[in-house]
């Protein structure tokens, strides 16, 4: 299940067709040149840029999936993931921790645990 925080960090385009974009990754329907930015169910990764085709696949849809970012090029993808760096270095003076960091700033305690305090997308 697809889950979005609830101050999404977006570019230009995707705030203004947020409504559309979400139903379209839920869907799995017209999403060309939009990356999705997420929390990295993986130990080592912070964050996860995603080409929002991956939503294609069914499988791939439904699992779960915590969206803190929506962007139409992966360079402004890559321009939010360092105003997220940046902003964990101002809220608390070092990089360390930077994804504990960032599942407590988000409420969520664990990947396992991310629907407890986020906006769900109903099926």
């Amino acid at each position: 299940m697809i889950r979005y925080i609830d101050d999404l960090y977006l570019t230009g385009s995707t705030s203004k067709n947020l409504t559309k974009i979400k139903r379209k990754l839920r869907l799995g329907i017209g999403t060309l040149s939009l990356y999705v930015i997420m929390m990295s169910e993986s130990k080592e990764d912070v964050f996860d840029i995603v080409p929002a085709q991956m939503f294609k696949m069914r499988k791939y849809r439904h699992m779960d999936h915590t969206v803190i970012g929506l962007a139409e090029s992966m360079k402004k993808a890559y321009d939010i993931i360092e105003r997220l760096v940046v902003e964990h270095y101002e809220r608390t003076g070092h990089y360390k921790d930077l994804k504990a960091g960032y599942l407590e700033y988000f409420g969520i305690s664990s990947p396992a645990e991310n629907k407890v305090l986020l906006n769900e997308v109903p099926q």
